[in-house]
């Protein structure tokens, strides 16, 4: 797979990533390496035009342990307690 990083707002690739063998929200593995950690201004997209956002939807689909213990958390309470935990 080809992923291009751009700088979030346009639309040029800073670099072109090929032979990539997966990707995280902080990091993109290839053949050639590790891309680790991701600058926080920039995105991951599939195609040369830089729409895509991969980088968000990984983070949309993958929340980190402490959102999802807390979604946890708030349903058990409105589950036992009728209200939020505190």
């Amino acid at each position: 797979m080809t992923l291009y990083l751009y700088k979030t707002g346009t639309d040029v690739p800073v670099v072109l990533l090929e032979d990539v063998n997966s990707y995280t929200a902080d990091r993109v593995v290839t053949k050639k390496g590790v891309y680790a950690p991701l600058a926080g201004d920039c995105e991951l997209s599939t195609t040369p035009d830089c729409a895509g956002t991969l980088r968000a939807d990984w983070r949309k689909k993958n929340p980190p342990a402490e959102k999802r213990l807390e979604e946890v958390e708030d349903v058990l309470a409105e589950l036992l307690f009728g209200g939020e935990a505190e």
